[in-house]
């Protein structure tokens, strides 16, 4: 599966895990200050997956997408590591986050 990185608007040539992990620990509390990281082709729905961080917590959403229809999540944690773990997996397993526990934000798009 191929991925794009974009970090702070920036589109990277490359992605791998030590990227993933350099860009999460990256992200600081700016406007500017993102990553996203999106699927050649949807995931189980998920067309990307993206973090950034706002009074010291981590805000990490994830859209869903079927059809003409759509579900927006968000997730937030103060942990680097939870956030770098939805990445890596979101890469590598080609798998997206157990959405359980996320706040389906739908309704704010």
């Amino acid at each position: 599966m191929n991925f794009e990185l974009m970090v702070d608007g920036e589109v990277l040539p490359e992605v791998s895990e030590q990227i993933l992990k350099k860009s999460v620990a990256s992200i600081d509390d700016d406007v500017g200050s993102f990553i996203v990281l999106e699927p050649q082709t949807p995931l189980d729905g998920s067309i990307y997956l993206q973090a950034a961080l706002t009074d010291d917590d981590y805000m990490v959403e994830t859209r869903l997408v079927f059809g003409e229809e759509f579900s927006h999540y968000r997730y937030t944690t103060s942990d680097v590591e939870e956030v770098t773990g939805f990445f890596i997996a979101y890469y590598r397993d080609n798998k997206i986050p157990d959405l359980k526990r996320w706040d389906n934000v739908t309704s704010e798009f």
